[in-house]
């Protein structure tokens, strides 16, 4: 089959180091599925992490490099969900049960031999292809709904959506009463390998735990929400150095947090970063976040200050510029006139709003 003939088929996967048995399932499904290969579990988990239109895994269990055990076991513990729920089919041999039981328990979806008919291997792939349209299409229909959901049902705490309308509110409040309105993003350090040692149930139980103690010390007006996995957002009512006093308990209020797993106790850290209004110079709440997602990145791969600069304050008062300038000096005015300018603009809006400067 032509690569044009392929093209719209749900793509297999088919990983195993015998050239025959590739060659066997690829003739039994050619014409209804576009077959791809790889000789090796390394090979096929390359493949499978670059190539997103991959419907099905099939898998040989004895092979070089990475065999399909460790195949099905990256499979399944991947942070990515289109990876970790693909529907894998094991080729199988002349494994025992026990064998078989063990490829099930590590999350096999089903079998076929390397002497399966083309009727019944056809039936089997678009079985398993069903199912992953039918798991997609779930992962859509689940998203589209959090997104307009308020609360985070995993740990109760706000969701972005939520977070979104109340990060807005907050700039709103600042603009109007000359405050300040400060974004943190923060997230667990090493969570996708802390989750594959302790489990998925135990790193969302941290994730449960880490929630329930940062919204614990937040006042009334701020908001903790929970953006994606180990990644949480607060809003603050905070300037720059209110808002690196909040930073540095927000790391100790996680490295306190006490979770013990198989008579350890786990540390956790937490990686941070901050956008603040007035000093990033801006009042569109998806501007904040971008820019405290980006200093949080730069503080995960080790550099760059998570904080903003502070913001500069006028180093000469309005009256003293109003004096400068009744004396004929304005020279010594001129390079504080932007930030004199500042300190006016709410004044010179009120006056805009209500028709008074004209």
């Amino acid at each position: 089959m032509t690569t044009e003939q392929s093209a719209g088929l749900p793509r297999v996967l088919v990983v195993d180091d015998s050239r025959i048995v590739r060659a066997g399932v690829k003739k039994h499904l050619a014409g209804s599925f576009d077959i791809i290969e790889e000789v090796d579990g390394e090979a096929g988990w390359e493949r499978l992490t670059s190539d997103p239109e991959i419907a099905v895994l099939m898998s040989d269990l004895s092979m070089p490099r990475l065999d399909g055990f460790g195949l099905l076991q990256r499979v399944r513990r991947s942070p990515e969900w289109r990876i970790k729920h693909l529907p894998v089919i094991i080729i199988s041999g002349e494994e025992d049960i026990e064998t078989k039981n063990r490829a099930v328990d590590m999350g096999a979806n089903d079998f076929v031999t390397k002497s399966t008919d083309r009727a019944e291997m056809v039936a089997r792939v678009s079985a398993a292809v069903k199912l992953a349209r039918a798991a997609r299409d779930a992962k859509v229909s689940e998203e589209a709904q959090a997104k307009e959901a308020t609360t985070d049902p995993q740990t109760g705490v706000a969701t972005e959506h939520l977070l979104q309308i109340e990060g807005q509110k907050a700039l709103a409040h600042a603009v109007r009463y000359q405050g300040e309105t400060t974004l943190v993003v923060f997230e667990l350090d090493d969570f996708d390998a802390l989750r594959a040692d302790i489990g998925d149930k135990v790193a969302d139980q941290l994730i449960g735990l880490v929630a329930k103690l940062v919204s614990g010390r937040l006042r009334k007006e701020e908001t903790l929400a929970r953006l994606d996995g180990p990644r949480f957002a607060v809003v603050l009512y905070a300037d720059v150095e209110g808002s690196r006093t909040y930073v540095e308990r927000l790391r100790e209020t996680i490295a306190a947090a006490r979770v013990n797993f198989k008579r350890r106790q786990l540390k956790v850290t937490a990686s941070v970063g901050v956008a603040n209004a007035r000093a990033d110079g801006t009042d569109v709440f998806d501007e904040l976040m971008q820019t405290a997602l980006a200093r949080l990145r730069d503080a995960v791969a080790g550099g760059g200050d998570p904080m903003p600069a502070p913001t500069p304050v006028p180093s000469l008062t309005v009256e003293q510029a109003l004096a400068l300038l009744a004396a004929g000096d304005e020279a010594a005015v001129l390079p504080h006139l932007p930030q004199l300018l500042a300190v006016l603009q709410p004044l010179l809006d009120l006056a805009g709003r209500s028709g008074t400067a004209d």
